[in-house]
C-alpha cells in the first residue's frame, strides 16, 4: 500500500494492522482530558468537553433512552457512554467492546465505579461472536459512534448488519459519523501533525452511507431517521466534513 495518501471520490481500502496500531497507542497516551484518546484535540480539553456534551445532550433527548435496559456499545474506544446510562436513574446493563486492549483497559479504569452493570470486553466489531459477548444479545440500544469511517466498505456493510441482528424487537441503532461534505474522501496513511501519528480513515458521503445502511437492512424493517448535525459550526474544525447523526429504529414511532 502506497503511504501517506489522500483519495479524492475513488473506493480504496485503508489497513486495519495500521488502524490497530494507532488505537493501541491512543490507548496508552496520557491526555488533559481522558476523552481525548479517542476524541482527538489533545491540546483543546475545552473542546473535547464541549463536544462530549453536546452528543450526551443529544442522546439524553431521544424519547425511551433513560427506560432502555440493554445496550451494546460497538467500538466504545475508553467507554465514555458508559457513564452516561450509569447515572441514569434506571442503569441498563452497558456492554463496550474495542479491538485495542489498551483502550478496553483505560476504559475499566475511568468506569470502574459504574456499578456491576457496566463492563467491557476486547473484540473487533469486525470479528464480532455473538456467543463470546459477556452479555448477550439481543440489545435494546446499539451505538455505533465514530466506527465507520475506520472500516472499508465490505465491513461497513457487514457490522450493520451484525448490528441490525443483535437489536431487540424494540430495539434502535445510533449512528454518528464525520460525513463529507461533497465527495469521499480517504486517508491512508497520513501523517497528521495534530495527532503526531499516521492516521487513516474514510469520510463517506451522506448517500454512500446511506447506501450501505439500506443494503443492511434489506432482509429486516427498520426505519431510519434523517441525518441531522450534532454540532453547532463553532464545534466543528473541519472543512471537508461534518459531524451528523441518525437513528435506525424498529418501530416507527420511535
Amino acid at each position: 500500500m502506497t503511504k501517506g495518501r489522500r483519495v479524492n471520490e475513488e473506493a480504496v481500502d485503508i489497513d486495519y494492522k495500521s488502524t490497530q496500531a494507532f488505537f493501541d497507542a491512543r490507548g496508552l497516551g496520557s491526555y488533559i482530558n481522558p476523552l481525548s484518546a479517542t476524541m482527538y484535540q489533545d491540546e483543546q480539553p475545552e473542546l473535547v468537553e464541549k463536544r462530549d456534551v453536546a452528543e450526551k445532550a443529544t442522546l439524553a433527548s431521544f424519547p425511551g433512552i433513560s427506560c432502555v435496559e440493554s445496550v451494546l456499545d460497538m467500538g466504545c474506544g475508553i467507554g465514555r457512554w458508559a457513564k452516561f446510562f450509569a447515572d441514569q436513574t434506571q442503569p441498563p446493563v452497558y456492554l463496550g467492546i474495542d479491538f485495542s486492549a489498551s483502550l478496553i483497559e483505560k476504559a475499566k479504569k475511568i468506569n470502574v465505579k459504574n456499578g456491576k452493570k457496566t463492563h467491557f470486553q476486547v473484540m473487533s466489531v469486525t470479528e464480532l461472536e455473538e456467543k463470546k459477548l459477556i452479555v448477550p444479545p439481543p440489545y435494546e440500544f446499539v451505538i455505533i459512534s465514530g466506527v465507520l469511517m475506520y472500516l472499508n466498505d465490505n465491513d461497513c456493510l457487514q457490522v450493520l448488519k451484525k448490528a441490525v441482528s443483535l437489536c431487540a424487537k424494540n430495539g434502535r441503532i445510533y449512528l454518528r459519523e464525520p460525513l463529507a461534505i461533497s465527495v469521499r474522501l480517504t486517508l491512508q496513511d497520513v501523517f497528521s501533525e495534530e495527532l503526531n501519528y499516521n492516521y487513516s480513515a474514510i469520510y463517506r458521503t451522506e448517500d454512500e452511507l446511506n447506501e450501505i445502511i439500506k443494503k443492511a437492512c434489506a432482509d429486516d424493517v427498520f426505519y431510519m431517521q434523517p441525518w441531522k448535525k450534532l454540532f453547532s459550526d463553532d464545534l466543528e474544525k473541519r472543512k471537508e466534513t461534518r459531524q451528523k447523526y441518525s437513528l435506525l429504529c424498529r418501530s416507527e414511532t420511535l
